[in-house]
């Protein structure tokens, strides 16, 4: 492990002689290609000259897993940023949920500016992202610190980069309004550089890295669907439908853990309060559920309607976001228009709000909740809050206190939160097939969140939510279903029964078949305890020296054992199978085959998703 320095200022990475990674530092009204004079001025920093004759230094410290860069400018400066060459490493993953999720990264190219969690950017970014991205020779970069905003973009071109583009931290609100002079910190870009031996080694040391859960949620939750109202309901959800779902639920023999009731149960978003015209009687409502053997759970957003009293009350004690012009709550739209947003980072706000969630729960027997939102898109970038806090600091502090008092529960953002041991549900998808949010999406989603350090993948409704008039057809729901069975978690809400015999028998069947895994995936659920190992994984984790697997991103491995390869396009009845080194057998029909080899035009009816179980 070794770098180098060209006249440019480029650093070239080997590993064994061999280069593996390049990286060029900018200013950014230079452009990528900074045109400046590198010196060495002494050990292991690098000082730049710019045309303007400023100067910014590159410190890199050798690590146990390879360097750590600080990249320093301590003037006032627009941005600074690291261009990191796409080869040699060729194929690149991580980075976080997209709209559009192609596999690798490099391969649709990449925009995110700003880099935060996103409630669906026009960019493309979405809810859960980290700053990490790993390479298929071995290479992986993390950004170490959060010191200001960041802008990332990754060429689809083979020749081209990776633009990490840092922004000055921002100055906090009200600095030098009391006369105080103010100090300007510089800009600062910190990066860690993993050089491991193979992809798989490089993503096992970026988790230790991040840290990993060391207990899982409820096994129930994994082995057993679990069953929400809203692609079904909607908001028109009530005591009656909800109590009526659950029995369908049970007379059409599928296996249950937990019942969601959706958006709207409350009086007014931000009231822990039922909708006694809704819901007339919550406690004999979901008395009966836990009758019938289901766990409860309720959809909570942390928005309060202007109008509702929790907002008053929230308002009065200071326990929301505040506008800088007047001190009071700041108003943020989001997808049922506009409301105050929870101060997470206030500890009497998040302690009066817990004690409504249990008050909730102890007054109904409710076990837990679907927390909703909290996207750092809706911290409006010059509010007021009780401590600093960026975007995304905001996403991370809601994780951590959802996962101190929770296990029956989910969330939906998570920035450096990989260490919560609760679920990490996918942003919710389109009723289609394609890359572009729908099934194919489900696929690439959950493997690019396990190579960044969330094992507990849930992915979203079968079929999808069903929005704006996109109802998923019969064969979508089926390969929806087939796709889940191998996946960490079940979720239904549009009830296969809905459609003919034929779909509920099918769905059913995949249904109990992730039931049946529950043994397995206790074992699963042990190891990634253990040492952060994810339950989906890429087929280059166990086969990194494969240059087959580095683009096949609709085909994964569930643990060691089971490699699933669904149909993810619509009236597709054979597709090609990739088998890495090893003996393999087709689960359903128990032939036999010699792996590192194709198996073309491979049948796939209607019934039948590809699954091969391993056997050496």
């Amino acid at each position: 492990m070794a770098y180098t320095l060209e006249s440019t200022g480029l650093l070239v990475f080997q590993r064994d002689d061999e280069e593996v990674l390049t990286i060029q530092p900018y200013l950014a009204q230079y452009g990528s290609q900074f045109a400046a004079m590198g010196v060495q001025i002494q050990p292991d920093t690098v000082q730049y000259t710019s045309f303007d004759n400023q100067t910014f230094e590159l410190n890199l410290e050798t690590t146990p897993t390879g360097y750590r860069l600080v990249f320093h400018v301590k003037h006032q400066v627009a941005q600074i940023g690291l261009a990191i060459g796409i080869q040699p490493a060729g194929s690149w993953y991580g980075m976080g949920e997209r709209v559009i999720q192609s596999w690798p990264l490099n391969l649709a190219g990449v925009q995110s500016q700003p880099f935060i969690t996103y409630d669906h950017a026009d960019d493309g970014t979405l809810n859960i992202v980290t700053p990490v991205w790993i390479g298929a020779n071995g290479v992986a970069l993390m950004v170490a610190e959060d010191t200001g905003p960041l802008h990332v973009t990754i060429d689809s071109d083979p020749a081209g980069l990776i633009r990490l583009l840092q922004f000055p931290s921002p100055t906090p609100f009200g600095a030098g309004l009391d006369g105080s002079e103010i100090h300007y910190a510089g800009t600062r870009l910190v990066l860690d550089l993993v050089i491991a031996e193979n992809v798989s080694l490089a993503a096992q040391q970026i988790i230790q890295k991040l840290g990993y859960p060391k207990v899982a949620p409820p096994l129930a939750m994994f082995s057993k669907p679990i069953w929400t109202t809203w692609a079904r309901y909607k908001m028109d959800i009530d005591q009656a439908q909800t109590l009526a779902f659950a029995q369908e639920i049970i007379d059409q023999q599928y296996p249950y853990s937990v019942l969601e009731i959706d958006d709207r149960w409350q009086t007014a978003y931000g009231d822990l309060e039922f909708d006694l015209g809704k819901f007339p009687d919550p406690k004999a409502m979901v008395d009966q559920l836990h009758q019938l053997g289901y766990k409860v759970t309720l959809w909570i957003p942390p928005f309060f309607d202007p109008k509702s009293a929790a907002f008053a009350e929230a308002a009065a004690n200071g326990y929301l976001v505040k506008h800088p012009g007047n001190d009071q709550p700041y108003l943020t739209r989001w997808w049922q228009g506009w409301g105050g947003l929870l101060d997470v980072s206030n500890p009497a706000a998040l302690e009066w709000w817990q004690a409504g969630l249990e008050r909730l729960q102890s007054l109904y027997g409710i076990d837990g909740f679907k927390f909703d939102g909290a996207e750092g898109n809706f911290l409006p970038a010059e509010a007021k809050t009780h401590l600093p806090m960026t975007p995304n600091q905001y996403s991370d502090r809601y994780v951590a206190f959802v996962a101190q008092s929770w296990q029956w529960t989910e969330v939906r953002t998570g920035w450096r939160s990989q260490q919560q041991p609760i679920f990490f549900r996918e942003w919710d998808k389109w009723s289609r097939w394609g890359m572009d949010n729908g099934l194919h999406a489900v696929v690439t989603q959950a493997l690019t969140m396990s190579v960044i350090g969330y094992p507990y993948v849930l992915p979203d409704m079968i079929g999808g939510n069903a929005y704006n008039g996109e109802f998923p057809e019969r064969e979508l729901l089926i390969r929806w279903t087939q796709v889940t069975a191998l996946l960490p978690a079940m979720q239904f809400s549009i009830a296969p029964w809905q459609y003919d015999a034929e779909t509920s028998q099918i769905c059913q069947r995949y249904a109990q078949l992730h039931a049946e895994l529950e043994p397995y995936i206790a074992e699963l659920l042990q190891a990634t305890t253990t040492d952060g190992t994810p339950l989906v994984r890429p087929l280059w984790w166990h086969y990194p020296d494969d240059a087959s697997t580095r683009f096949i991103g609709d085909q994964w491995l569930f643990g060691e054992q089971y490699l699933a390869a669904p149909i993810l396009q619509a009236k597709r009845y054979q597709r090609d199978i990739y088998l890495p080194e090893g003996g393999w057998r087709d689960y359903w029909t128990g032939e036999k085959f010699d792996g590192e080899t194709w198996l073309y035009n491979y049948p796939a009816p209607l019934e039948t998703m590809p699954l091969f179980e391993r056997l050496w």
